[in-house]
């Protein structure tokens, strides 16, 4: 994401009632998880 769009987020996230330690939590998931990850969830 880009500074922009990060801080967009947040901005709205915070509205919603989301802490910042959840916000956090949320960014970091978003930029280092590997949407590959989810192409085989609950397929053996």
């Amino acid at each position: 994401m880009t500074g922009k769009e990060i801080v967009n987020l947040i901005r709205q996230l915070r509205q919603s009632g989301m802490n910042d330690t959840k916000i956090l939590d949320l960014i970091d998931y978003i930029e280092t998880h590997d949407p590959i990850e989810d192409s085989n969830h609950g397929q053996s």
